[in-house]
């Protein structure tokens, strides 16, 4: 009988394992939750082509009910995430137009020169965490050049997504003041943003021609602040840990950096950071002789669709000559994640300085400590050593 609880940190370090068993044999997957909040049980998608149907239908498959299992959504300040059309496709239209290719491109020297000075301080120390001394810095910077927010509330804004993002339950009272505090920080800053406008993305936003209340900019930002940071910074991670498992495909790349473009979409695949988020059903759905009745929560397994051999031959394998032309870290659909141009340039940089600066490292992969699965596979702790040069 299989048993599969993406919640339970026995499946955290390799869940893939599972995931194929369940691709194999039970791709509709029902699980009973113990002391529910809101739902008694959800189901799982696993297989590649069931989680792409999924993620394109949101009549059927909708967010409107959040996008996290047995969550009250209407704890969390609100935001386009959990919303159907049409107010999710006019909310995202404006995020769109503010989010430019410029305005990314303006961001590669602000990235690369925190990465190469964070990876100068840590080269003199020979040994460091992946996670807290490199990974999770980036994102919150980056997020602060983004958003022209003070550089000087780094590690706030930092806990704020640690509080609302990484723990197991995400209502939790840690949670809840964070998001409480988050709100009236946005909201301040809304008005004052209204009052003095900059160049900077909330400016931006709010000096569109779609009239947008305080609450919905302050949507906006709690958004971009909790997106921009998490799913960023456990890929930094898990990439540094993936180039440390297979050293050759690193030296290949360190040697060739024309491969980056490849080799990045293949590192976002074998990682996925983000392993899965729910959908409300409005319908009964019937998948492989299974009825998931209308109103079930269902998570999506990105992560098991990223390692689907139907789709990726030898799906555990790091291979940099890989055609990934769809895979699923992002997303798919009408929300298929509108940062990923930012967090794709920010793990490119962060690994790319790593690879001129440091050149080889390994990670103690045993002592790799993973907190979450679902709905990022979040790091808590990643010692690396940096090899003599």
């Amino acid at each position: 009988m299989i048993d599969f609880d993406p919640f339970d940190p026995a499946f955290f370090r390799d869940p893939y394992p599972s995931y194929a068993v369940l691709r194999d044999q039970q791709p509709v997957y029902r699980r009973e939750i113990p002391d529910h909040r809101v739902w008694p049980h959800y189901w799982m998608l696993t297989r590649a082509g069931d989680v792409n149907d999924a993620l394109s239908d949101w009549r059927t498959f909708s967010s409107a009910q959040g996008t996290l299992v047995d969550t009250d959504i209407t704890l969390i300040p609100p935001n386009m995430f959990n919303m159907d059309p049409p107010r999710h496709d006019e909310l995202r239209t404006i995020l769109s137009r503010a989010i430019t290719p410029s305005r990314i491109t303006d961001l590669e020297p602000h990235v690369r020169a925190y990465a190469e000075g964070l990876v100068a301080e840590l080269r003199e120390r020979g040994s460091f965490d992946a996670a807290t001394d490199f990974a999770q810095p980036i994102p919150t910077i980056t997020m602060c050049a983004l958003m022209d927010l003070p550089v000087s509330e780094r590690a706030r804004f930092l806990k704020w997504n640690l509080d609302t993002l990484a723990g197991a339950d995400f209502t939790s009272p840690a949670a809840l003041q964070a998001y409480g505090e988050m709100g009236e920080y946005w909201e301040s800053l809304v008005g004052d943003r209204r009052d003095k406008p900059g160049t900077d993305l909330i400016s931006q936003i709010l000096h569109t021609e779609v009239a947008l209340s305080d609450a919905e900019v302050a949507g906006f930002c709690s958004l971009l602040h909790d997106a921009a940071q998490n799913t960023t910074m456990n890929m930094i991670a898990l990439g540094m840990a993936i180039l440390a498992r297979f050293p050759d495909a690193r030296r290949r790349l360190r040697e060739d950096r024309a491969l980056w473009p490849q080799a990045l979409e293949e590192l976002l695949r074998l990682a996925s950071p983000v392993q899965g988020l729910a959908r409300t059903t409005t319908r009964d759905v019937t998948l492989h002789d299974v009825t998931i009745p209308a109103g079930d929560q269902v998570l999506v397994l990105y992560g098991s669709a990223n390692h689907d051999p139907s789709v990726f031959p030898e799906p555990e394998a790091l291979d940099f000559d890989r055609e990934v032309k769809n895979q699923w870290t992002f997303g798919h659909g009408i929300h298929y994640c509108l940062g990923n141009a930012v967090a794709r340039l920010e793990v490119r940089v962060a690994l790319d300085v790593l690879l001129d600066a440091a050149g080889d490292w390994d990670v103690r992969d045993d002592e790799i400590e993973f907190v979450q699965l679902v709905p990022t596979r979040c790091i808590a702790k990643a010692p690396v050593e940096l090899a003599a040069r």
